[in-house]
């Protein structure tokens, strides 16, 4: 889940409805939101598949569609702009994709917003980059045409944004902060990417950080130079249409770039609708409804399409839409799965016995804790937030940096489960059993709470409950815990052996996590 906030009264100024309205609007939308009465601010959390709604114009989009059926025809104008792209690109990152916007005019609220956009798109959409990096670029700053091409690392040197000191590409991924976060994406070359403008002024080290000369956005800039670059062309074309027309919510202007790659010419954005046809009747029975031609017009309407003869027109900045059944699902959102009506399956499967805790399950639930269920396979990452820098299974070729080990422990999983719920009621009470490897495989259970104020006794009590009723012993002997509070971090013993930690949450780790609330946890043996 990405998590935004902003303020009401900013928002107003883009969509003039009430609060309240704002708020209900954006969780029926599949944005769940609340208001924050001390900031007067509203936090939206956001699901990875719409990464157009980054942005509070990509939000007051969607709000004056859902509300007002109010849509916006974007288009890019031509231009004589060119980006002439090196073959020697091809073994790094070969993709590329530009534009221009004109007659920008930028405030505080504007420059944090696309700041916020950038990194969000580059963390989801980019895959931490990994797909695509992007830059903006004062337009004044720079001389077409540009070039997309490679130089070898001892010879690309400027000031990078953040520094004041001219630094050389190997010092600037060693030192600099981006450096240090994107420089193994092509540390291992012989030739690092670069943009140069036509005057051979060095204008990013891609996908790490653009020059501070011809590459800073500030409170003045009205025009600006953007390129999306990386492995993905699909992705790269998806945020920069995202970016544009993000941009031209503003009140920019967008201009085409062509792409020259050989004797290959690309002018790009493309923000023409992309079409895909509505078999109204499979729709209906996908979704167990009755609607007719008029009423799924009025629906998908809601939902920022135009809907003629039964085509659907999605707008370029809909990145999800891949098929059929992405527009049903849209269908069902302005429907309202308040309004569908449950009914019973018309067919049946036998089931049977997975795992036997029913003890613990029946007791964790008569305490009004709630079962969750996460993956085995985690990231070093996550381990080493909790203290755990070693000693786990690692994969030898994971397909993303999710997933890249094995879990020795389920505190990390509950951890993060506490976190992703921080904005629902309180108190929260989950708790899982499941797999572990450590050594060996085995299953345990690991329960938490997460309310304003727990005290160490009360949470102590549910430990208690669930030695009396699944039939064991314990004792509480303190010792310290990475990932715990030092003067609230135990050891849970039983016939003398160490079973289990029991203990609350450090502060440090809570405020990684976004967590202001006492978060107790205990981890042991499933019994």
């Amino acid at each position: 889940m990405v998590v935004v906030e902003f303020s009401y009264k900013e928002m107003r100024s883009l969509v003039d409805i009430p609060r309240e309205k704002m708020v209900e609007s954006l969780s029926e939308l599949g944005a769940p939101s609340e208001y924050e009465k001390e900031t007067d601010k509203i936090l939206a959390e956001l699901t990875p598949n719409r990464p157009d709604w980054y942005s509070m114009e990509g939000l007051a989009r969607a709000l004056k569609a859902y509300l007002k059926k109010e849509h916006v025809q974007y288009n890019a104008v031509e231009s004589d702009y060119r980006v002439v792209v090196d073959p020697s690109v091809e073994m790094v990152r070969p993709h590329t994709t530009c534009a221009v916007v004109r007659g920008l005019k930028f405030n505080d609220r504007r420059i944090r917003d696309v700041v916020l956009l950038q990194e969000k798109l580059l963390a989801t959409l980019g895959r931490r980059v990994k797909k695509f990096g992007l830059g903006l670029y004062p337009l004044q700053a720079i001389t077409f045409p540009v070039k997309y091409t490679t130089m070898k690392p001892e010879e690309i040197r400027y000031v990078p944004l953040g520094h004041e000191k001219e630094m050389s590409a190997p010092e600037i991924i060693k030192d600099h902060k981006k450096g240090q976060e994107y420089g193994h994406l092509i540390e291992g070359f012989e030739r690092y990417p670069v943009f140069v403008d036509n005057k051979g002024r060095i204008m990013a080290l891609i996908p790490v950080v653009n020059s501070a000369e011809t590459g800073k956005v500030d409170l003045d800039t009205e025009d600006i130079f953007i390129e999306v670059t990386g492995t993905d062309i699909n992705a790269c074309r998806a945020a920069l249409n995202i970016l544009v027309c993000t941009f031209a919510d503003m009140g920019g202007t967008v201009h085409k770039v062509t792409v020259e790659r050989g004797k290959e010419q690309c002018a790009e954005p493309d923000l023409q609708d992309r079409q895909l046809k509505l078999e109204l009747e499979k729709a209906n029975r996908v979704l167990g409804t009755d609607l007719n031609e008029s009423k799924a017009k009025d629906l998908l309407g809601r939902m920022g399409y135009r809907y003629h003869d039964g085509v659907v027109s999605i707008p370029p900045y809909r990145a999800d839409i891949i098929s059929f059944i992405d527009v049903v699902e849209d269908l069902a959102i302005a429907y309202g799965y308040n309004n569908f009506i449950p009914s019973t399956p018309g067919f049946f499967t036998p089931g049977k016995t997975i795992r036997r805790y029913d003890r613990i399950d029946s007791t964790m639930r008569g305490m009004g804790f709630l079962e969750t269920t996460t993956f085995i396979l985690t990231n070093k990452e996550k381990l080493a937030r909790i203290g755990c820098k070693g000693g786990f299974v690692e994969l030898e070729n994971p397909s993303t940096r999710e997933y890249t080990a094995v879990r020795p422990t389920i505190l990390a999983d509950i951890l993060d489960v506490f976190a992703t719920n921080k904005m629902k009621g309180l108190p929260q009470k989950f708790y899982e059993i499941g797999y572990v490897q450590d050594g060996s495989s085995r299953k345990k259970l690991a329960f938490g709470e997460m309310d304003k104020k727990i005290g160490f006794s009360e949470f102590r009590g549910v430990l208690q409950s669930l030695a009396k009723e699944c039939g064991f012993e314990f004792e509480l002997e303190k010792k310290p815990h990475p990932a715990l509070d030092r003067d609230l971090s135990c050891v849970v013993m039983a016939d003398g052996k160490e079973v289990g930690v029991f203990g609350k949450i450090g502060k440090e780790l809570a405020e990684q996590l976004g967590i202001g609330f006492d978060v107790y946890v205990c981890e042991m043996e499933a019994i």
